[in-house]
């Protein structure tokens, strides 16, 4: 989950760099005396967040429908996870308070654990749902930069000029083996 989180973050800020190379590109182009004003599209930025207050209303605004339901899956997924890790969680809660109330556990599945690996399995679905509702969080606010950025970005030409290229980068040293990625952004 996380992971899928770090994707999208990497992906929002390449985006982002690839924008704000272009733009000082265009800068550059621009005539000095009696320029015109760059059009930055019809969207407006503050419309398109107020929209993605209801996740999705900025990405419509901003004719990006095949990000709307990029959105719901995610949201879909970890409310999915929260209310899988609660469940769990209230189960072994349930039986590590009969364990400690040396009462007879009800659950079987639960029948034979030990006290102390009930406390553990209890704790770690606590942190998983705890990271359900972080996740939330940061999908939503994902949400609203996303909106936000792509109404301000809409009228950024997207030509042949820039280039990015990924690979994979491979390193020895006397400490092991490394791997990474090289990320090289070029303008023609």
């Amino acid at each position: 989950m996380i992971r899928v989180v770090g994707l999208f973050l990497i992906c929002f800020f390449i985006n982002l760099s690839q924008a704000q190379s272009q733009a000082i590109e265009q800068e550059k182009e621009a005539p000095k005396k009696g320029a015109e004003k760059v059009n930055h599209g019809n969207g407006s930025v503050k419309k398109a967040t107020l929209l993605s207050i209801i996740p999705g209303g900025g990405q419509i605004y901003n004719h990006s429908y095949w990000k709307v339901p990029v959105i719901y899956i995610g949201f879909g997924v970890l409310t999915y996870s929260f209310i899988f890790y609660d469940k769990a969680y209230n189960d072994v809660r349930a039986a590590y308070i009969q364990k400690v109330n040396n009462q007879p556990v009800t659950n079987p599945e639960f029948e034979n654990v030990p006290e102390v690996m009930l406390f553990s399995i209890r704790e770690s679905y606590k942190k998983s749902r705890d990271l359900s509702v972080v996740g939330m969080a940061a999908w939503y606010t994902f949400n609203l930069l996303d909106a936000a950025v792509d109404a301000h970005l809409k009228g950024f030409d997207v030509s042949d000029k820039l280039s990015l290229r990924i690979k994979p980068q491979y390193q020895m040293s006397y400490a092991g083996f490394y791997s990474g990625v090289s990320f090289k952004l070029s303008l023609k």
